[in-house]
């Protein structure tokens, strides 16, 4: 090397960490060069050989990260221990800079445990906006939970046989997924995502529509991972207190989505159902007389309600659950349906229950349980010998017969008859052609008249007895009269 055009290059290539250069060099100093290579990404050590004592020379040299300023002459063993010294140096500040590094990730590392234990904490338990909790949200750039409407989304595997691998392989694929969504989440905030009490994932999220972020989510866990993921979404709240609230919520949503592997995203909109909470002791009465009416639209109905509401049971949470709850609840149609008519329909047939246990979705479920339903319509419903009337009409009319001059209604003989009064009055028109009240009043019609007529019947005899003796009297009297 003769120039320092020549170093330059060299330097610019292999970056060394270490430059040992003369002040004297052709072209321009060992100086300027050392200022032409400087930058923020590249400080190597600098040690400058000089002849010249000069303090000005000493000064610019230590500016320009000079550690060391040799004076001419010098020894071989007296630079090579120069050299040696500064690598020691590196060395100690390389081992520095790898124990702040690992002090900073542990530091980084306790305060996201201490995050991701307060954010647990808000959806735990119901919390007040208290003057410390602020400071915290603050601190952990949370602020926004304060001000702005959020939805909570819990985020789990999809795949229901997953409960059946190794644990190791679920926490990889949890951990993985975590990742997928937490990089998913950079295009979606504000939002925040820790581990939950479940050992799955929660995400806080002020981003509207939710639901866009939640398909995102899947989308891209599906892509990278092969895995169909199942995320619950709460409905949105406007309450920082509220959080604990979402949080059930989405849990709930999220035992939807798992069950339900058509569905993959629920929301908790979707779990209300169309009757109340006491109703739900009447389904398998109203799938019992849709059955007998051959209502299928009725039956499917109340039978996906009944379904429905097995799932929100905190004791079903995977398919297998699901199937036995919806198997005693048929049950419990047979035995409304054995009550009401005469036909052998009281036994369940087990080939019903085995299908439901095979049945790997709830829809598969569903169609297996309506097609079972279908089959008690024909049973039920089929066509009658000529003359044989409806069990449940024929019943209902022997008990107008009986009671016509009480003050029946169609609700009062839907009790007696343990059925629901709509049901009985469309039933009553389809098999009698007249509607209830109009029947009831025929025959109370028939029965004043019959009352009628054996009163006309009895005023009619007296006056011919009364006749009779009036006659009798006058020629009595005819007889005894003056001659």
């Amino acid at each position: 090397m003769h120039t320092a055009e020549e170093a330059l290059e060299l330097i610019e290539e292999h970056r060394p960490e270490i430059i040992l250069t003369d002040i004297l060099l052709p072209e321009m100093s060992g100086l300027d060069m050392l200022e032409a290579v400087k930058s923020a990404d590249y400080r190597p050590k600098v040690l400058v050989i000089s002849g010249y004592s000069n303090f000005m020379y000493a000064q610019r040299s230590i500016k320009l990260g000079a550690v060391d300023y040799i004076l001419k002459p010098v020894q071989e063993e007296e630079l090579a221990e120069k050299i040696r010294a500064v690598y020691q140096l590196m060395e100690s500040e390389r081992k520095n800079q790898e124990q702040i590094r690992s002090q900073t990730a542990y530091a980084r590392l306790g305060t996201e445990a201490l995050k991701e234990k307060f954010v647990q904490g808000l959806c735990l338990q119901k919390t007040p906006l208290q003057e410390h909790i602020h400071h915290r949200l603050q601190v952990w750039n949370l602020e926004w939970l304060e001000t702005q409407s959020y939805v909570v989304v819990s985020l789990s595997l999809g795949r229901e046989d997953a409960r059946g691998t190794q644990d190791k392989d679920i926490n990889l694929d949890l951990f993985a997924i975590g990742n997928i969504a937490e990089e998913t989440l950079k295009n979606f905030q504000p939002s925040v995502m820790v581990r939950s009490i479940h050992h799955d994932w929660v995400i806080l999220t002020a981003w509207e529509p939710e639901l866009a972020a939640a398909q995102a989510i899947y989308d891209q866990v599906l892509r990278y991972q092969k895995i169909s993921p199942a995320l619950g979404i709460s409905e949105r709240k406007y309450a920082f207190q509220a959080i604990s609230e979402a949080y059930e919520e989405s849990r709930q949503a999220l035992k939807l989505a798992l069950l339900d592997r058509d569905r993959g995203i629920a929301s908790y909109a979707d779990l209300t159902g169309r009757i109340g909470p006491e109703q739900v002791g009447s389904l398998s009465e109203w799938v019992a007389e849709a059955v007998l009416e051959g209502d299928e639209e009725a039956s499917k109905r109340w039978l996906d309600e009944a379904i429905h509401r097995f799932m929100l049971d905190r004791g079903v949470n995977k398919t297998a659950d699901l199937s036995i709850k919806c198997f005693e609840w048929i049950l419990e149609v047979h035995s409304s349906l054995a009550e009401r008519v005469e036909a052998d329909i009281g036994h369940l047939p087990m080939e019903l229950w085995e299908k439901a246990e095979r049945c790997p979705a709830v829809e598969d479920l569903k169609r297996s349980l309506l097609d079972h339903l279908h089959e008690l319509m024909k049973l039920a419903s089929g066509p009658r010998p000529s003359g044989q009337a409806n069990y449940i009409i024929d019943k209902a009319k022997r008990i107008i017969d009986e009671k016509y001059g009480e003050p029946l209604t169609l609700q009062s003989v839907a009790d007696e008859l343990s059925i629901h009064p709509v049901w009985l009055s469309r039933l009553f028109k389809k098999e009698t052609g007249q509607n209830f009240l109009d029947y009831l009043t025929e025959v109370r019609i028939e029965q004043a008249k019959r009352c009628c007529a054996a009163r006309t019947s009895k005023s009619t005899k007296s006056p011919k007895k009364s006749g009779t003796r009036k006659s009798s009297t006058s020629a009595s009297s005819s007889r005894n009269g003056p001659t």
